[in-house]
């Protein structure tokens, strides 16, 4: 597990969001659970290491390249929260609830509290070089923009402002992802943000991701139900996903028609008879007058013309 697996798993949450969004089905308790606890044991893990380090001006037992490290994997992991808790407060937020944004926010206040220890650590000057400090920092800046880009969208059409770093250039995201959904020929916009973060995070980076980490991303992808997947695990796209749910709901079932329009479809002729306003002499009038037979091309009619010699 490293960081591009992170940020990879981030934008997968941002661009099926709808499936989980339009969803009417309920979380697992036991899911939830899963993803809270993991992720709190895993900011346990990173505090026990950071927090002395904020305390003392002496260098700790970790190597700058391995204290870098950890560095990338938290701003890493900062926008996979972000990403997470705004999906799941949309997602409350249209079904009317309060079951996973409390959840969600919970965890994501504890990222925000071991942040201001990681800030801490970085400005003591002690404990990572200049030029260790400046790539640190490039990395914070460039994934903080990532983060609003993935947010764009939320922050545009559900006022989700709250989780950005720079809440206007993420609504400048958000309004350059809805022109191009409405251009003639849109770009792939999810595909070319996928290529950008396997750029920015090579899948050689060394890493100090705990397995908490690991079991909490696979709780977060157990929230999709399993509509959502095909049988290879790929996901399947929101419109694959909305053609099969749209025969889901009760008002939609064809059991549920009303009486009036299933007398005019096909194969109910025994409920037509039984309907008060049905009438048999309607429905021959309704049946179409027999045409004659249409005389198809006889193929010896010419070859007798043609026995007769042409005619001049």
């Amino acid at each position: 597990m490293n960081s591009q697996i992170t940020a990879e798993i981030a934008a997968v949450i941002a661009s099926q969001s709808l499936s989980l969004i339009e969803g009417a089905g309920p979380f697992s308790s036991d899911i939830l659970c899963d993803f809270w606890y993991h992720g709190q044991e895993h900011l346990k893990l990173r505090r026990r290491v950071l927090e002395p380090l904020a305390q003392s001006d002496s260098p700790g037992e970790l190597s700058e390249s391995e204290l870098e490290a950890i560095f990338k994997d938290f701003f890493a992991e900062e926008m996979l929260i972000r990403v997470v808790t705004t999906v799941l407060a949309v997602t409350d937020q249209k079904r009317k609830q309060r079951q996973t944004e409390p959840i969600a926010r919970s965890l994501y206040l504890a990222f925000l509290d071991l942040k201001r220890v990681v800030l801490a650590v970085m400005v003591a000057e002690n404990h990572l070089s200049l030029d260790a400090l400046k790539r640190i920092n490039t990395t914070r800046r460039s994934i903080e923009r990532w983060t609003d880009l993935m947010l764009g969208q939320f922050v545009l059409r559900y006022n989700m402002q709250e989780f950005a770093h720079d809440p206007e250039r993420s609504r400048d995201f958000g309004e350059d992802q809805s022109t191009n959904l409405n251009a003639p020929s849109p770009v792939q916009t999810w595909d070319l943000i996928t290529a950008g973060l396997r750029i920015s995070f090579p899948a050689g980076l060394p890493s100090q991701c705990s397995d908490h980490w690991e079991k909490m991303l696979a709780a977060i992808m157990a929230c999709y139900p399993e509509e959502c997947f095909h049988q290879s695990a790929t996901m399947k796209s929101i419109q694959h996903i909305r053609i099969a749910r749209s025969g889901l709901a009760a008002e939609t079932h064809p059991g549920n028609i009303p009486e009036l329009f299933r007398t005019l479809l096909p194969h109910t002729s025994s409920s037509n008879q039984n309907h008060p306003h049905f009438k048999p002499a309607d429905l021959k009038q309704q049946e179409p007058k027999s045409s004659p037979p249409k005389q198809g091309i006889s193929f010896s009619h010419f070859h007798k013309r043609s026995s007769k010699g042409p005619h001049f």
